[in-house]
């Protein structure tokens, strides 16, 4: 190759020269690992660590306060002080479900094979990633291994990373044996309560077939999917309240617990109607009459944000932070704190509508790591990692093997834990709805690409259905989801087009489409994109795969 490249391009193109040898994490993960540092032993106690994740929905930077955004958070603000901050950690695909799914397998989320994922994208078709992404009955996932291995495992909060079919069909598919009731049914209707009490225990028994010992206070998928206008309300202290449970049936053994938040997504929190106003006593199981007594009251949360000097329609960042402490202090009340590595990460964000794209508003969250005794305090880690990367660091650092059927994509972040600021990739893959891309430090490539069938559509001069009455567009959103898709690219000036080169570092609000004025970085970053496609078999995404064509 004759390319000549001066200034900033040139130590840029010979850094991407180097990502021939980086695409192999892509395909082979363990080699990579053994090439990094040595971290140290897990657990200053010698004892398996346990591994607490509190996984929250919709949020971005500007609800944290130690990220500049004007909220109150003292526990997560200190809890960043006390370990270690991720700050170029990233979701590979930029919804609930597919982000979900990888937080917990350690595999991208366009290798489901899940039922109705598999019935929506049979194998040869190119996939669509957005919220159909669910663990597999018959697969690995990382709740399983540690069960197998004498872990007690937990699971609280919000699910919507299994058994998308009883969820279609309002919400009650006919095999499910779930119960049906009025959208303005009364939970406080002795018979009406019945029937959710048992629904949410049907969705717990559910969920302990995909290796977890406990399930309780799940919401099996958004709010919404309670069918029920009374209970379409956040209820933090009721989840809270099934943490501590577990925890304190679970200090005599290691543990693991994905606490799942339905905070912050909607209904809009920052409306207190559908939080902090609204009646604690309902319930993702109905109506509890007696509350729960484990997080300051709701009135004190509102109070304390306004002495803070901050509006109402934040509070409900402090009552989330409220929430995190309360889990903290109950794991010191326990004496397991040295034992206990806690992991606070968003699963996407969603700030100028970044959910369901590839721009870094979607991808990039903070993720906060907190382990006394042995994350050294004041700690921060700028390289890239990402929620594929949870499951495959949670097993390195409990000094368990994957089984040998097991696959995962991502990569062990424990020497960083540890301190090391070696980089962990130089190159990631993200995926969502028709878009994919890759991104180093500096520069991100996304290409969007639609199936056959939409592209002769686009070709012909069709138009597609817009959100609500809005003019009907020349392309279609990237994803199913109207209304995500209308603000997404509304907010992000190029979103439909087809080819989009950004640097990261002069431009890290990607607003700058320099792909045509950068063709040799471009052709690099691409040549990329295929390496990563490749290793997804009988998955097709336009030129970039084109020999799958022949084989599928």
């Amino acid at each position: 190759m004759n390319i000549e490249l001066s200034g900033l391009l040139q130590p840029m193109f010979l850094r991407l020269l180097t990502l021939t040898v980086a695409s192999v994490l892509l395909v082979n993960p363990t080699s990579a690992q053994n090439t990094l540092p040595t971290a140290t032993s897990p657990g200053s106690t010698g004892k398996k660590p346990n591994i607490v994740l509190i996984l929250t929905d919709d949020q971005s930077w500007d609800s944290f306060g130690f990220m500049g955004g004007k909220v109150h958070t003292p526990h997560l603000n200190q809890m960043m002080k006390d370990g270690i901050y991720l700050s170029n950690f990233n979701v590979t695909s930029t919804v609930c479900s597919p982000s979900r799914y990888s937080f917990l397998t350690g595999r991208y989320a366009g290798r489901c094979e899940g039922q109705r994922f598999l019935r929506e994208h049979p194998l040869g078709d190119q996939t669509q990633v957005e919220n159909i992404g669910e663990l597999e009955p018959h697969r690995w996932n990382l709740a399983k291994v540690l069960q197998l291995n004498g872990y007690r495992t937990g699971f609280v909060g919000k699910s919507h990373v299994i058994r998308h079919d009883w969820l279609q069909a309002n919400g009650n598919a006919r095999d499910s044996g779930l119960e049906n009731w009025p959208q303005n049914a009364d939970p406080r209707d002795p018979q009406v309560n019945a029937m959710m009490r048992r629904n949410h225990q049907k969705w717990c028994d559910e969920i302990k077939k995909y290796g977890f010992d406990f399930a309780d206070g799940v919401y099996a998928a958004n709010l919404k999917e309670l069918h029920c206008d009374a209970l379409n309300v956040h209820n933090l202290d009721w989840t809270v309240d099934k943490v501590f449970r577990f925890l304190d049936e679970s200090k005599e053994k290691p543990f693991f617990l994905c606490f799942s938040t339905t905070l912050h997504h909607g209904p809009a929190p920052w409306v207190n109607e559908f939080s902090l106003a609204a009646d604690p006593r309902m319930t993702g199981e109905g109506f509890v009459a007696e509350g729960f007594d484990v997080l300051p009251s709701r009135k004190n949360v509102l109070q304390r944000n306004r002495q803070a000097g901050f509006d109402d329609r934040t509070a409900f960042a402090l009552w989330l932070d409220d929430g995190v402490g309360a889990i903290i202090d109950k794991v010191r009340q326990l004496g397991i704190e040295k034992d206990t590595l806690i992991v606070f990460v968003p699963d996407h964000g969603s700030y100028r509508h970044g959910k369901t794209t590839l721009y870094e508003y979607g991808m990039r969250v903070p993720m906060l790591c907190l382990w006394p005794g042995t994350i050294k305090p004041h700690s921060k880690y700028d390289g890239i990692v990402a929620n594929i990367d949870f499951a495959p660091t949670v097993l390195d650092l409990c000094g368990i093997e994957r089984p040998d059927n097991y696959r995962m994509d991502g990569l062990s972040f424990k020497p960083a834990l540890a301190g090391s600021q070696e980089p962990l990739r130089e190159v990631l893959f993200g995926e969502m709805g028709h878009s994919r891309g890759v991104k180093t430090a500096e520069w991100k490539y996304i290409a969007v690409r639609y199936p056959p069938e939409i592209q002769q559509k686009i070709a012909a001069g069709h138009k597609f259905n817009a959100y609500r009455d809005n003019p009907p567009l020349k392309r279609p959103y990237l994803t199913r989801n109207g209304h995500l898709g209308h603000y997404a690219s509304q907010a992000n000036a190029h979103y439909f087009e087809a080819d989009q080169l950004y640097n990261l570092k002069t431009d890290p609000a990607e607003k700058n489409n320099i792909f045509d004025k950068h063709p040799q970085v471009a052709a690099l970053m691409k040549r990329e994109l295929a390496k990563a496609l490749v290793q997804f078999e009988h998955r097709p995404f336009g030129e970039f795969t084109e020999p799958l064509a022949g084989r599928n």
